[in-house]
């Protein structure tokens, strides 16, 4: 047994494991990791987990685990995360953490934990996370919570609590959920930043002054509905049946309209596309912001001017705040920030085919935006990226929300049914490090789709990572590339762990940077959900033009995307982010080019691997630490691309990642 001597990573979770944790003996002293989550354990928390010195990171979540919370767990003090969501624990919530406590992370939400909020909760200087979701916890909330200058994310949902919230609050606080409470009073000031859904449903007597921004007051608006129940459902039939009565008059008013349209002579190009003519002529220049091309219908006249591709009419503009619909046969791809050149020629290959106004209809996921697709359709619009499920818009909306706006390329989105009930799965998903889905468009015709989702700015990791015209700032400097990394996973690991939902379309244009600390929030997770098989297997296509893809997708004619499959892509990212280099560059051979993780591979190979290194990141090379950190990403990354049956799991990562 003294081969066990040397054991620090254990991970039995998701087996069907039952009974009681063992009483681990002296042979697992050297264990720093322990991941026991998503069996069929039960009996009490075994007090034998406390006799280990180097215990970094335990997880026991989703078992079956009752009596009381061991609250010396605490006070470990080489522990810094504790994952004890989803169980039976159903003790009064008192501990008494120490000073020297390095907990960082702390689940303990889906229990039966009852007892007050414990105001020692201040002494962890260190915590970061903090969800107490779904309990049996009540009183009010302590003021020691604007002691936690670390808390990032914190998640007290769907418990008992009264009284108001505290003035004051840590000002690293991204993530905040107190819905489903009975709290009241005004919503401070340094909170009305969270959307209204981290505090409704629930808190009836919690307002905002004035209501809060893009949606009205929800208590205001619960005391409106306070109505007679059969004159409520008047109302409701009375409303169907106008409705229905609208949308056939429309019907006919637009049949009638087609059928009075005399047909424009067509004009055929150098190519020979025809175009229609155009009924009046215009000619505007373009503009630019924020380094995206803004999009209008006298934009694209005067981009057609002296181009092969013919004369587009102001009748064919797009729909302001959501720009044009790309064509189905179309492979142009482009992003601003990619550092490529978006010419007039290339603008006027664009098959713009948007009606003049959204007429369809607007879902939202939440009540944190208020609109109408009128107010969407007059929402300024700027590009920011094409690729081959559709186009990227930043929409501007009248209260200065920015929102980013899909259009989905026709015939790609499933049909309504399956779409909403797709859409609705991502209702509540809320991190840090994953942009929030807001809403989708569904309209009257096949290529009238929009998927709504938060706008990140100042823009993608492309952006700022590749030596090309157009990136943004200086290099990446080794310390901000590791957060990017770190970040990701840390989302990643998010929808993997906690929501099941594999990425499907990871790329480094789909990892948007926020704010001047650069954080890390990967985007479009949603997309392989709400497309149909036609349109996923052309997402994975397009991942693999660029490198991402898996060799498992490859070599199948019905590839599955997977974990594991996001778990290469995320590699392949880790060789951009030390590299400089993209996934899709052909790096010269002594025969022939090769592919980045080939090139990367024979360095290694050949002792040479920090050569692989951005050339950006030399003068940090001379520092032992940094250089040291180099290696063992780069380590990293080589175990994510490995065959399918060699390559971890993003938690095993995420967990690499955090300790460097």
């Amino acid at each position: 047994m003294s081969k066990w001597g040397n054991i620090e990573y254990l991970d039995l979770s998701q087996n069907r494991l039952t009974g009681s944790i063992p009483e681990l003996t002296p042979q697992f002293l050297r264990l720093n990791h322990l991941n026991l989550s998503r069996n069929l354990l039960t009996s009490s928390l075994p007090k034998a987990i406390l006799q280990y010195p180097k215990l970094r990171v335990l997880d026991l979540g989703f078992n079956q685990f009752d009596g009381p919370f061991l609250n010396d767990l605490l006070n470990l003090a080489t522990l810094e995360e504790l994952h004890l969501g989803n169980n039976l624990i159903s003790s009064d919530l008192k501990f008494s953490p120490s000073s020297e406590s390095n907990l960082r992370v702390l689940d303990l939400s889906s229990n039966r934990l009852n007892g007050y909020f414990p105001d020692q909760i201040g002494s962890l200087a260190g915590l970061q996370v903090l969800n107490l979701a779904g309990n049996n916890l009540s009183g009010s909330l302590p003021t020691s919570l604007a002691d936690m200058n670390s808390l990032s994310s914190l998640d007290i949902s769907r418990n008992n609590f009264t009284g108001s919230l505290p003035n004051k609050v840590p000002s690293s606080l991204q993530s905040f959920n107190v819905s489903y409470n009975d709290l009241s009073g005004i919503v401070p000031e340094n909170l009305r930043k969270f959307p209204t859904s981290s505090f409704y449903p629930g808190n009836s007597n919690l307002y905002f002054p004035g209501g809060p921004p893009g949606s009205n007051n929800a208590p205001a608006e619960s005391k409106k509905k306070r109505i007679n129940t059969i004159v409520k459902w008047v109302i409701v039939v009375s409303c169907v049946v106008a409705l229905i009565i609208l949308v056939l008059l429309a019907i006919f008013i637009h049949y009638i309209r087609i059928s009075r349209r005399t047909p424009p002579e067509p004009i055929r190009s150098k190519g020979g596309v025809s175009k229609r003519a155009p009924r009046n002529s215009s000619s505007v220049v373009g503009t630019e912001s924020g380094g995206a091309t803004v999009v209008s219908a006298v934009d694209l006249v005067s981009s057609r001017k002296g181009s092969s591709s013919g004369i587009i009419s102001p009748g064919e503009k797009m729909a302001a705040g959501t720009g044009y619909s790309p064509s189905k046969t179309s492979h142009l791809s482009w992003s601003p920030e990619s550092g490529d050149s978006f010419t007039a020629e290339h603008l006027a290959r664009l098959d713009v085919r948007s009606p003049d106004r959204l007429v369809g209809e607007l879902h939202f996921l939440d009540d944190t935006i208020t609109l109408t697709p009128e107010e969407l359709s007059r929402a300024p619009a700027e590009v920011l990226g094409r690729s081959s499920h559709g186009t990227s818009y930043r929409a501007t909306l009248d209260n200065g929300v920015f929102l980013t706006v899909k259009w989905l390329r026709e015939g790609v989105a499933k049909q309504r049914k399956e779409f909403a009930k797709e859409a609705k799965k991502f209702t509540n998903i809320r991190h840090p490090n994953v942009v929030g889905l807001r809403g989708y468009y569904w309209g009257p015709t096949q290529h009238e789709k929009l998927i709504l989702s938060d706008y990140i700015s100042p823009g993608s990791l492309a952006s700022f990572l590749y030596d090309r015209p157009g990136r943004k700032g200086p290099p990446l400097s080794w310390a901000q590339r590791l957060k990017i990394a770190v970040d990701v996973a840390r989302g990643l690991n998010y929808l993997h762990f906690d929501r099941a939902v594999p990425h499907g379309n990871l790329k480094a244009t789909n990892i948007l940077l926020d704010g001047p600390d650069l954080n890390a929030r990967v985007a479009d997770y949603c997309l392989h959900r709400l497309m149909t098989q036609a349109g996923t297997m052309e997402q994975i296509l397009d991942a693999g033009l660029l490198g991402y893809r898996a060799p498992e997708l490859t070599d199948t004619k019905k590839p599955l995307l997977s974990f594991k499959s996001d778990v290469y892509a995320f590699g392949v990212i880790l060789l951009e982010l030390l590299s400089g280099r993209c996934a899709g560059d052909v790096i010269p051979g002594e025969e022939e080019g090769i592919g980045l993780i080939e090139w990367v591979r024979l360095k290694v190979a050949e002792g040479s691997g920090s050569s692989c290194f951005d050339s950006a990141l030399a003068q940090e090379m001379g520092n032992p630490a940094a250089e040291k950190g180099m290696k063992e990403v780069l380590e990293i990354g080589l175990r994510c691309v490995r065959s399918l049956s060699e390559r971890p799991g993003i938690k095993t990562i995420y967990e690499d990642l955090s300790s460097i």
